[in-house]
C-alpha cells in the first residue's frame, strides 16, 4: 500500500459507469441555506485527504460465470486503479480498498463508495478529483473493489461490499471514522451496491464480515432497483443477465450486423421463473421497509442504460415505507456523463440531504 496527501481539483469528477452526478430539474429539496463551508464549491478545490492504498481487504474464491464468461469482453475504462499482483492461493482474489483520511480531532464521517461498471468491470478510481466536496464536508472516504461478474455472479459484489464495511467497523478508530456517520455512496452499478449494502438482510452477509456499522444515509446515482425488469429493458438487459449468472447469451442475428454495419447487441433468451427470482432477490425493491437509512436518489429522465422507472419506483416505495428520501431529475439527462455546472449542482444537494439527515455536520 502506499500514503500520500491527496489534493483535489473541482470539475474534473468521474462520470458515466463509474460515479455520477446530475442536476436536480426536478426536485423535491433539503432545507437550503447552510452556512457550511462546503456550500462554496470554491473550498473543494483545496480540500485534502491522506490517502493510503490498496489495503487488502478480503481474499475471496473466483467463482465460475457461465453467462459472463460467454458474451463479449466489456473492456476496462479509464481512470481505474492498476491490477495488482494477487498474492492468496490459486482460485482467489484479493480485494482492495484505498482510504482517504480527512484530518479532525474528532471522528469524521466515513463515505463508502463503490464504483460503477454494470457489475462486469471497473474497479476504484486511480485519484480522489470527485471526493474534493466530501473532504470539505469533513468527510472520510473509503473507495471499495468488490468481484466483477467474470470474477463471480451475483450475490458476490454484495457480499464483499458488507465485508468492505465490516472492515470500516473494524479499522473506525486506525482511522478516525465515526461510525454513526457512516455513508454508502455509488452510480449506476454502485449506487444499486450502496442500496443493497443499506437494505438488504443479514443473509447477504458472510459469516467472517458479521460485524457490521449502521448505515446513516444512501447516495444513489441512477442505480438499478429492480432487476427482474432490467432483465428485459433494452439497456441493462447484458448486463443484468451476465451479473446473475444463470443463463447464456443468444446467437447474434446475422441480419443484423449485415444490413447495420455494426456488431449486433447482445441477445439473451426470456428470462426463466429461476432468473427471474434471483432477479428479485438482488433488487432493492425487494427489501424497502420503514427503518431504512435515509436515501437520496439522482437521475436522468432520459436514461437508455438504467432505465428512468427504476428510480421512480424505489421513490415510491420509499414515501410508502416513510423512509426519509429525496429525487433529483434531470430533464433530459442521460445515465451520467453531465456537465460540471450540473455535477456541482447536483453535489451542493447531496450534501445539503446529508447535513439534513445529521450524516454531515
Amino acid at each position: 500500500m502506499r500514503k500520500r496527501q491527496a489534493a483535489v481539483a473541482v470539475g474534473s469528477l468521474i462520470v458515466g459507469f463509474l460515479l455520477g452526478f446530475c442536476l436536480p430539474s426536478q426536485a423535491q429539496q433539503p432545507a437550503a441555506g447552510s452556512a457550511s463551508a462546503w456550500s462554496d464549491p470554491a473550498t473543494w478545490k483545496t480540500a485534502t485527504a491522506t490517502e493510503t492504498d490498496n489495503i487488502v481487504y478480503a481474499t475471496v474464491p473466483l467463482i465460475r460465470n457461465q453467462s459472463a464468461a460467454a458474451s463479449r469482453d466489456p473492456g476496462v475504462p479509464k481512470g481505474i486503479r492498476t491490477t495488482l499482483p494477487n498474492t492468496g492461493p490459486a482460485g482467489t482474489m484479493d480485494l482492495h480498498l484505498d482510504v482517504y483520511q480527512v484530518a479532525s480531532s474528532k471522528p469524521t464521517p466515513v463515505v463508502i463508495q463503490i464504483h460503477g461498471g454494470g457489475w462486469i468491470r471497473g474497479d476504484r478510481p486511480d485519484s480522489s478529483r470527485s471526493f474534493g466536496p466530501l473532504f470539505a464536508a469533513g468527510a472520510s472516504v473509503v473507495a471499495v473493489q468488490y468481484r466483477n461478474a467474470i470474477d463471480a455472479p451475483a450475490p458476490a459484489a454484495i457480499e464483499d461490499v458488507r465485508c468492505a464495511m465490516a472492515w470500516v467497523k473494524a479499522n473506525a478508530k486506525k482511522y478516525n471514522f465515526d461510525l454513526n456517520r457512516v455513508i454508502t455512496w455509488g452510480g449506476s452499478a454502485g449506487g444499486h451496491l450502496a442500496l443493497m449494502a443499506a437494505y438488504a438482510p443479514a443473509s447477504f452477509t458472510p459469516k467472517t464480515c458479521s460485524d457490521q456499522p449502521k448505515v446513516a444515509a444512501v447516495l444513489d446515482d441512477y442505480g438499478p432497483t429492480n432487476l427482474a425488469e432490467g432483465l428485459t429493458q433494452h439497456g441493462s438487459m447484458d448486463f443484468t443477465h451476465q451479473w446473475l449468472g444463470l443463463d447464456l447469451p443468444l446467437a447474434p442475428a446475422a441480419s443484423s450486423e449485415e444490413t447495420t454495419g455494426r456488431p449486433a447487441a447482445p441477445r439473451w433468451p426470456e428470462p426463466s421463473a429461476a432468473v427471474l427470482d434471483k432477479a428479485k432477490a438482488m433488487s432493492p425493491l425487494t427489501y424497502v421497509k420503514p427503518g431504512l437509512p435515509p436515501t437520496f436518489i439522482v437521475n436522468g429522465d432520459s436514461d437508455h442504460t438504467v432505465d428512468p422507472s427504476q428510480s421512480a419506483e424505489l421513490k415510491k416505495a420509499l414515501d410508502e415505507a416513510h423512509v426519509p428520501n429525496g429525487q433529483y431529475i434531470v430533464v433530459g439527462g442521460g445515465h451520467g456523463n453531465f456537465s460540471p455546472e450540473e455535477q456541482h449542482k447536483s453535489m451542493l444537494l447531496s450534501l445539503e440531504f446529508l447535513k439534513a439527515h445529521d450524516a454531515i455536520d
